[in-house]
């Protein structure tokens, strides 16, 4: 499934220095690494309840298409579920405020080499 996750500023910027700093392909190689990452600490509660992207995180000025298999958008799927974020449109949307919480969680908390190891 392609999506286009979309991004605030601030967390673009993330996402770019992460690619640069650990000389990654690009971003999308760097989402998924982030994706495995996070899936791999099984730390869902700080991720996803302390880090969690919260307030105005939706925009369009920015974005990222990345390819997710089936298995992964379950996962992420769960995970929005579980921890009762507001309503979207869409999937698409719902996948993005997931993958935006990822990345609050590795700006503000965990070592990156802790999540991009794998």
């Amino acid at each position: 499934m392609k999506v286009n996750i979309n991004l605030k500023d601030p967390q673009k910027e993330c996402l770019d220095k992460v690619t640069s700093d650990l000389s990654l392909e690009n971003n999308e190689k760097t989402i998924h690494k982030l994706i495995y990452g996070i899936f791999e600490l099984n730390q869902n509660d700080d991720v996803f309840g302390d880090y969690r992207c919260v307030g105005d995180c939706y925009s369009t000025e920015q974005s990222v298409e990345i390819e997710l298999d089936d298995e992964t958008v379950s996962k992420i799927k769960d995970i929005f579920q579980k921890y009762d974020f507001d309503d979207y449109d869409s999937e698409e949307e719902e996948i993005s405020k997931i993958i935006r919480s990822m990345i609050n969680f590795v700006d503000e908390e965990e070592d990156i080499k802790t999540i991009f190891t794998s």
